[in-house]
This record gives structure tokens, sequence and C-alpha cells, in this order.
């Protein structure tokens, strides 16, 4: 769902950013509508750069197959497993685990049947 909202962000400041220059240039628009187009554009862009920067450090997170709170409590203990996750098994892997089977739907809004309980996890072959 990140990458829909960061894809849609960057659809309307792609698509809008035309009008917000001849909005800006001409004189006689009314102020209304000026700061409703560009108080729009603005927010797109901030929200936009918000989400895709989330998305962006998700996808890491994935890629390392951390969780959110296994990252932030890495970050502040000396562990044996602070480099890498016992977890991870490589980033197609990684991606299969969380998104899916089928890559074809991993980008699509749709429940997909995962594999295992949500107890017990494939971890490391090295361990």
């Amino acid at each position: 769902m990140l990458l829909h909202a960061s894809l849609s962000c960057l659809l309307i400041v792609v698509n809008t950013n035309r009008l917000l220059i001849v909005t800006l240039s001409k004189d006689d628009v009314d102020y209304r509508v000026a700061y409703f187009i560009v108080t729009a554009y603005v927010l797109a862009c901030v929200f936009g750069f918000i989400i895709t920067a989330f998305f962006c450090f998700h996808m890491w997170l994935i890629s390392k197959h951390y969780t959110t709170i296994e990252f932030c409590e890495k970050r502040k203990t000396e562990s044996a497993f602070k480099d890498q996750s016992p977890y991870n098994t490589g980033v197609y892997q990684n991606l299969k685990t969380i998104l899916g089977p089928n890559p074809l739907l991993w980008f699509l809004p749709v429940r997909m049947n995962l594999e295992g309980n949500g107890l017990f996890f494939e971890i490391r072959s090295d361990l």
C-alpha cells in the first residue's frame, strides 16, 4: 500500500506541475484557486517524499528480514545478530516469505496464502 500511495503522490505532482506554473504566472487567477492549487501541490510533494522514504526503509527491512522492533533493538545492543538477522535467507526468499510465493501478485493489494503458521520461521543455513 505504501507503493501505491507513493506512486499516487508522484502522479499528482507530475500532472499538476504544469497547472501550478500556469496558475502562478497569470495575474487574473482568483487567489482562492491559486491557494488551493499551491497547497495541494506542496502537500503532494511533502507526503510523497515522506511516504517514499518510509516505503524505501521498509523495503530495506524486508531485504534484511528485520521487523521494525528488531531493527530498533539491534541498534541498541551488541548481539551476535547485529549485522544479520538469523531469519535472513536472501532477498528473493525474504520477499517470497513476506509477500507470498507469486511475484506477479507482490505489489497488488490482494490477500495471499502465505506458508507457515506465523510462529515458526525458516532460519539461515549457516547457524
